[in-house]
């Protein structure tokens, strides 16, 4: 977030630091599904875990 507004105040706001934000906005909006979809699937794994411990008796 410095970073970024540094650049801005360096740069002006020139094209380029608009064009650097929109890849950094894109990169942390895919990082937020990835960490997401882990989530969901490591939630999913112990459920299905469990599962099989109670069908087994456990």
């Amino acid at each position: 977030m410095i970073r970024m507004m540094k650049a801005v105040a360096v740069e002006g706001g020139s094209k380029s630091a608009t064009a650097a934000r929109a890849v950094q906005h894109q990169q942390a909006a895919m990082m937020r599904k990835v960490v997401g979809f882990a989530i969901l699937t490591s939630g999913l794994a112990v459920i299905a875990a469990q599962a099989v411990q109670h069908a087994l008796g456990g």
